[in-house]
């Protein structure tokens, strides 16, 4: 149950997270470490493609409200992609959505984002 990895693809002022396999309290660490790293050089913009993730455990879910935060604290824009419903259920449950949009895929994150400016 530990496998877990993060890829990252950066695209001009936008940034694509796609976290994969199990997020535990040390897998969202390391997402919210690559999350901290854009932020911190200017990329305001951070898309998390959930499509490759399985299974996020109470802490890992608990970290994401630090995400969130701390993208707040950079003027940031965060999106949410490719969600199951449990993981959606969730995070509404814990009111991350109310500070995050949420797109079907990728391709319409990267729209809303790009019509931003």
């Amino acid at each position: 149950m530990n496998n877990f990895s993060i890829s990252v693809k950066p695209a001009n002022d936008i940034v694509v997270i796609m976290p994969k396999g199990y997020v535990n309290d040390l897998g969202a660490e390391r997402l919210e470490q690559a999350c901290e790293q854009f932020l911190d050089k200017g990329i305001k913009k951070v898309v998390i493609n959930f499509s490759d993730m399985q299974f996020i455990n109470s802490i890992g879910a608990s970290i994401f409200t630090g995400i969130v935060q701390k993208t707040l604290e950079y003027n940031g824009q965060l999106c949410f992609t490719n969600m199951r419903k449990v993981h959606r259920d969730v995070f509404e449950m814990l009111g991350i959505t109310k500070h995050v949009k949420v797109f079907k895929d990728e391709r319409n994150a990267l729209s809303f984002l790009k019509g931003l400016g």
